[in-house]
């Protein structure tokens, strides 16, 4: 039963986490050549993270780096069940080369669930179960 709870849990949260894909503030740096770079964080989907860095460019823009991990449903500190994405760029003119978000990064893995024995009422039911499991 918890088992099945479990994984009902798990797959109910990352289903709405996956639908409900939203883009982080965006981050503005100053990268290495004096030129202002952006950084833009999403949960769930890329999508948010290239419309917003188009809104905020308005219009094209170079993609510099790009990448995936797994992430929790608020933040991505931890390893979770929400894929998160992270898109680094800059306004202006365009290569036309898509991010790609290669995946890095740990993987998560859901915690190990305890199965109790199954105890038996009495002597007839542990025969039954035996003589059936066995023919």
């Amino acid at each position: 039963m918890r088992i099945l709870l479990t994984a009902a849990l798990t797959t109910v949260l990352t289903c709405v986490a996956s639908q409900h894909a939203s883009a982080q503030p965006v981050e503005r740096i100053v990268g290495p050549s004096g030129n202002a770079l952006n950084v833009v964080k999403c949960k769930g989907s890329s999508r948010p993270c290239m419309t917003q860095a188009s809104q905020i460019c308005r219009g094209s823009y170079q993609v510099y780096d790009s990448e995936s991990h797994a992430g929790g449903l608020v933040a991505d500190t931890v390893p979770g069940p929400v894929t998160w994405y992270s898109m680094t760029f800059g306004c202006g003119r365009s290569d036309g080369r898509l991010p790609r978000f290669r995946f890095t990064g740990p993987v998560y893995e859901p915690p190990p669930v305890y199965v109790p024995p199954q105890r038996y009422r009495d002597d007839r039911d542990q025969r039954y179960r035996r003589d059936y499991y066995y023919r």
